[in-house]
């Protein structure tokens, strides 16, 4: 008998029991735990996710995976690296040159020997055949391939032209087999096209360089280590410990900002666990704050019978374990679904395949995170039910708070059902705040994150990348390392004649551009020097240094180099609108008439105040190619004329832009063909003008920009704020109602006797309906009352704050407030009335014979 006893533990046994008797708490329990751990494991798992697919996509943008590089060292100096204890691999690569083929103008392919960890590493690697191993055989990526014409065939032949300098524009064509290729990779600024080092050395002569500034025979090195924490610190004992004195550079992927930048994209995930920490708290804590008010008297019986305080506090906790261990698991496997599902849509706009993480720290964290919400919603309703005398405990009546003093003040006696729900709401005051708080968070977030997606301006936004419906570019336009070749051949004067016959056509517009050299006048070169001050010229030097040696070296020559842009229709009349004149005025029909140039002048805050602008003044004279021009005016650089490449062979001056009638430009430099081609067309043409401007871009190699893929870009840009928020006010909102709901069902469960006793003496059915109606729209109009109260300033100053600048436009709005106001006065009544029906079922002389 006496191992029996020692085997009995109380507690436990009669947690088990209780929940068993708790069916209708425990389910509402049990669904707010699943939906708290569901959300916790859907934020970890987009954290954790975001994390790594920034990660990669940062490595694909930067061309490798490596900790570090290593720039012009020699074959023995890597491999001593590599030699290093502490060194995982080394990865060597001679650099060849740049492919010239006309057909790859616009995307940079550089031609190289590279071992397999090097290539494996630059996410070049061959998926099918394999690396090249004699001196007539090539790799190249799909990207390169599709631009060559070339069947994705293992021994198709390739025909390559290659620089060994870039500025020598001399060419070197070789004819190779295709040994191998891969999937190509849009986000890194460059493709790679392998050769075999037999290949390498008969071009190099068989000599390697140290020379950084040379591009044929470059030895580069790639080094991989074991762990990525302290990079830099690692590599400088390394190449101690070798005895080596090399420079070498970090990759950029694992730099401090890239940090912050996962840092920042985590940052709404964060904001999101708090909301949901503070959410479940709200709904727990009311569950088991009720609980513990409608069975206080069982807990005074229990401290009758020798009960302690300690022993009923751990009541209340294991019947939260239990809760626990029936909704956390759940919660957790779909969280991690919710999570697998929304990170293509957070992610939708990266290039590559998008990873799902199912780290088990995700697990594991949102486990805690959702047990710490379930035990820290039970502390006060455990101490409570801890400190409860059974005395007290048999004089409490419904949800009233053990040990809370009665407050006794004069009431209106009316008798009318809204003064008898008014003062039923008032019986428990923190249950009330409790379930109108939950609501009202929800509200209040749903504004907010509304608020904050309506101030997204796709006009901002588009202004920035494209000024017509269509643009058309030369394949040159976008090619920064190349440069922009003036005599392309895609854009021809039969592309503007079919623009110009296309229905609903509104208007058109061309863009051609010329770079040559320009002697600044006195004025101009002191007016440079004036805007360029040591602060200024100290700021560009930190991320360009070879444009600011550019600036010094113009203010003390005043030799520059003048990018002439020829414009008609479309960009000019943009750029010449009143929001982008900086200086002059514009006079169209003296511009058209010739004699006139406009200067553009520098991306500074239009709205600013500058003393002087580093361009000639209005009015005074340029002489350009032979020709004269008077300055007119002085406008704002416009991003998608003005930010592109630079001419071909460009010598690196420094550049002052000018604007030029398209006629007269055309005269200057007869030679030279159309950059950009814009088109504007109805809306009932848009459908007919793309398919026409596609089918030619797919024919000649230009490069197409439409004003409505943009708009579906910036549409995907934007949709992972937009649903992350409307996610995380969903769930609460739904957490809310079952606030509300369980608030309203217990209510009416622990008064079924008392509302048996109204009924005894005379209120009807009907009455007892519409005062539960008006218990529920109080709940409603408070609840709608404080969100106002609430999300007027959060909106109003908030996100008026929170969305200042950028491609945004503030727009004040209520309009979920509105849209939830019928949701809520429908769920206000609804949820009473079902509740009482339920409670009817049986007759008013059962309900008043039960305790």
């Amino acid at each position: 008998m006496t191992n029996v006893t020692s085997r009995f533990r109380p507690v436990p046994a009669l947690s088990g029991r209780l929940f068993r008797q708790k069916r209708g708490r425990n389910l509402i329990a049990v669904l707010a735990i699943f939906l708290t751990a569901m959300m916790f494991t859907a934020l970890c798992t987009l954290t954790g996710s975001m994390a790594e697919n920034l990660t990669q996509m940062a490595f694909r943008q930067t061309g490798s995976d490596a900790e570090a590089s290593i720039r012009g060292l020699t074959e023995e100096e890597a491999d001593l690296i590599a030699s290093h204890p502490d060194v995982e691999a080394v990865g060597k690569s001679i650099v060849l040159g740049i492919l010239g083929n006309s057909d790859l103008r616009g995307r940079q392919v550089e031609l190289r020997w590279a071992d397999k960890t090097y290539a494996s590493h630059a996410f070049s690697f061959p998926t099918t055949g394999r690396m090249p191993e004699t001196a007539d055989e090539i790799a190249l990526d799909t990207l390169t391939l599709d631009r060559l014409g070339i069947p994705h065939t293992l021994g198709a032949e390739v025909e390559i032209q290659w620089q060994k300098d870039p500025a020598d524009l001399a060419l070197t064509v070789s004819r190779l087999t295709l040994c191998g290729y891969w999937e190509g990779n849009l986000s890194s600024y460059s493709s790679m096209a392998w050769v075999g080092r037999e290949y390498a050395d008969e071009m190099t002569g068989g000599v390697l360089s140290q020379d950084e500034s040379e591009t044929l025979g470059l030895l580069m090195a790639q080094v991989i280590l074991p762990e990525s924490r302290d990079i830099e610190g690692e590599m400088d004992r390394i190449l101690s410990d070798l005895g080596l004195a090399l420079p070498y550079s970090v990759n950029l992927a694992y730099s401090p900002e890239m940090g912050a930048m996962a840092a920042q994209e985590s940052l709404p995930m964060a904001v999101g666990m708090v909301l949901v920490f503070i959410a479940g708290c709200l709904i727990i804590y009311n569950i088991f704050q009720i609980s513990v008010a409608s069975d206080i008297r069982l807990y005074g019986q229990l401290k009758t019978v020798g009960m302690t305080g300690k022993q009923l506090r751990r009541l209340i906790y294991g019947e939260a374990l239990i809760l626990c261990a029936a909704g956390i698991p759940l919660g957790l496997l779909a969280g991690w679904g919710l999570g697998a599902l929304l990170v293509p849509v957070l992610l939708g706009m990266a290039e590559g395949e998008m990873s799902v993480s199912v780290s088990p720290l995700i697990f594991i964290g949102a486990a805690l995170l959702s047990a710490a919400t379930v035990f820290a919603s039970c502390l006060r309703p455990a101490r409570l039910a801890g400190k409860v005398s059974p005395i007290e405990a048999m004089r409490t009546a419904d949800a009233a708070v053990p040990g809370a003093r009665a407050r006794r003040r004069p009431l209106r006696q009316d008798g009318s059902l809204l003064s008898m729900a008014a003062r039923n709401l008032g019986r428990n005051k923190k249950r009330t705040a409790t379930v109108v708080g939950s609501l009202t968070l929800a509200l209040v977030l749903l504004g907010v994150f509304y608020a904050q997606n309506a101030a997204f301006d796709i006009e901002k936004y588009l202004s920035d990348l494209t000024i017509a419906d269509f643009t058309l570019s030369d394949p040159s336009n976008t090619d920064y390392a190349g440069g922009y070749d003036p005599e392309g051949d895609a854009l021809t004067e039969g592309l503007a004649a079919q623009a110009g016959s296309l229905p609903y056509l509104e208007a058109v517009g061309r863009q051609y551009t010329a770079e040559t050299e320009w002697q600044m006048d006195e004025n101009t070169r002191e007016k440079v020097a004036a805007f360029y001050d040591a602060g200024r010229l100290a700021e560009w030097e930190s991320y360009d240094a070879a444009g600011a040696e550019a600036c010094r070296a113009a203010i003390q020559t005043g030799e520059a180099a003048a990018i002439v842009h020829g414009l008609s229709g479309i960009p000019l009349d943009t750029i010449t609108g009143g929001e982008y004149l900086l200086e002059g005025a514009f006079d169209p029909e003296a511009f058209a008439g010739g004699g006139y140039i406009l200067a553009v002048g520098p991306a500074v805050d239009p709205e600013g105040e500058y003393p002087v602008l580093p361009v000639p003044d209005v009015g005074s004279e340029v002489t350009l190619n032979g020709e004269t021009f008077t300055v007119m005016a002085v406008v704002y650089p416009l991003n998608p004329v003005m930010e592109l490449p630079r001419e071909a062979g460009s010598d690196g001056k420094f550049p002052i832009t000018f604007i030029l009638p398209e006629v007269e430009f055309r005269v200057l430099w007869p030679e030279y063909t159309m950059r950009q081609l814009f088109v504007n067309v109805g809306d009932e043409g848009l459908e007919e003008a793309e398919s026409r401007f596609a089918g030619y871009a797919d024919e000649t190699g230009a490069a197409l920009t439409s004003r409505r893929t943009m708009a579906e870009q910036y549409e995907a840009e934007t949709r992972s704020s937009a649903v992350m928020g409307s996610a995380v006010s969903a769930v609460i909102a739904l957490v809310g109602v079952l606030n509300f709901v369980n608030s309203m069902a217990t209510s009416i469960l622990t008064r079924k006797r008392e509302f048996a006793v109204m009924q005894s003496i005379g209120m009807t059915g009907r009455q007892l309906r519409r005062m539960l109606a008006c218990e529920g729209l109080l709940y409603a109009g408070l609840t709608l009352a404080a969100s106002c109260l609430i999300t007027i300033p959060a909106v109003g100053i908030g996100v008026r704050a929170m969305v200042s600048g950028g491609f945004t436009t503030f727009r004040f709005t209520l309009l979920p407030l509105a849209a939830c106001t019928p949701v809520l006065l429908i769920l206000a009544v609804a949820v009473p009335w079902l509740c009482l029906r339920n409670v009817e079922k049986r007759s008013v002389v059962e309900r008043l014979r039960t305790e």
